[in-house]
């Protein structure tokens, strides 16, 4: 409970959480392991400050009465705080630990689990070895009820395929993962997917217009505040500082620069601080464009000078190739705009390079995913 009161949710998983708890109250070891999972998520639904009293009082419980399970339980949570506050942070190390913890103490349940996010954190570091491997393991110790680690590794691994070879070859994945965060009650997990679905489509519409080829038009997707709506409905949820800055994309892309530049400028400065900054390159470069096209030149080539330089510290094994492809071709149009055509020339050869390792990488993706027999849900 938080100093404020208690948090009530109108998810479904909220609600069933709030009543094991209350059915086991004369057990404070098993009731303990449930408070950190309901900690887990408040956290995933944007509570953030309740997740964190509660955790501190279950550290302190945890520190008088030792057990391996609360223990493995906290390590979770506490790498899934580092998750979602800074998309890094110990984030991978106290998941690995809780992992360890969980396959010692024989808790295939909660090993899954950890696993399954350890796949997840590895798609956004684009390490497809750690992403197979993570995945694998938390799809040999599923127990049919395991409803949490199959929606988690499924989302993982139908994030890997749309990236791969999109839409079609994710929706099984997409479709096993929705089928279990019904199971599940987790209406956190379905808002997730709905705002995963919508986030790949976008990307797609962005990719194409920056490559120059035909793809969907904007305007299809710039009702995405449905999302939000949908979050709003069961209480909230983490990130929700991306949702508009999608949409900044999207009206980048159809032209309507004034409103795309006020959403960046409004959206990016807490994103980035937030841990998105190796994704924010592409999104400063598509701010610079906007200020190209609304008469403030000065800032548009000041910005672009920096996002030409900060393209340098990516690391070069785990960058977001399409990303990079995106902030080439967009710098490329601003220098052009401004009229440095050296500079114009420079990007699009570096955008034509990355498109074309982008290429390659989801070819290389798409051959290691189906060698490695997961190509489809198990039946």
């Amino acid at each position: 409970m938080s100093a404020t009161g208690p948090v009530k949710l109108r998810s479904r998983l909220a609600q069933r959480l709030d009543g094991e708890i209350a059915a086991v109250a004369a057990m404070p070891a098993r009731a303990a392991v449930l408070q950190v999972q309901r900690a887990i998520l408040w956290l995933r639904h944007g509570r953030e400050a309740e997740a964190r009293e509660e955790l501190d009082r279950l550290h302190a419980r945890a520190l008088v009465h030792p057990r391996v399970e609360l223990a493995a339980w906290l390590h979770l949570a506490e790498g899934l705080w580092a998750y979602f506050n800074a998309f890094g942070g110990d984030a991978r190390d106290r998941v690995r630990r809780a992992r360890v913890m969980a396959a010692a103490a024989d808790l295939p349940s909660l090993q899954a689990q950890a696993d399954a996010w350890l796949a997840q954190m590895d798609f956004v570091g684009r390490d497809i070895d750690g992403l197979i491997t993570h995945a694998r393991d938390a799809l040999a110790v599923l127990q049919p009820n395991d409803h949490a680690a199959t929606y988690r590794v499924a989302t993982a691994l139908a994030s890997a395929w749309s990236l791969a070879a999109g839409e079609a070859a994710a929706s099984p994945w997409y479709g096993w993962a929705r089928q279990h965060a019904i199971a599940e009650g987790d209406d956190a997990g379905l808002a997730a997917l709905l705002y995963n679905l919508t986030q790949m489509r976008a990307l797609r519409i962005r990719h194409a217009a920056l490559a120059g080829e035909p793809g969907e038009a904007p305007a299809a997707l710039l009702g995405i505040e449905s999302i939000g709506h949908y979050d709003d409905a069961v209480g909230g949820s983490a990130r929700g500082d991306l949702t508009p800055l999608l949409r900044g994309q999207l009206l980048t892309v159809q032209g309507d620069f004034a409103e795309a530049a006020t959403l960046l400028q409004a959206q990016l400065p807490a994103a980035m601080a937030a841990g998105l900054a190796r994704l924010g390159g592409s999104l400063l470069a598509d701010l610079a464009w906007c200020w190209a096209n609304t008469g403030d030149p000065l800032r548009a080539r000041a910005l672009a000078d920096q996002a030409a330089i900060e393209v340098q510290a990516e690391d070069a094994a785990r960058c977001d190739i399409d990303d990079r492809a995106a902030l080439h071709a967009r710098l490329a149009q601003v220098y052009a705009k401004l009229r440095e055509d050296v500079l114009a020339a420079r990007q699009a050869d570096a955008a034509t390079t990355a498109w074309a390792q982008d290429a390659a990488q989801r070819r290389a993706w798409a051959e290691r995913l189906t060698a490695a027999g997961l190509s489809t849900p198990p039946r």
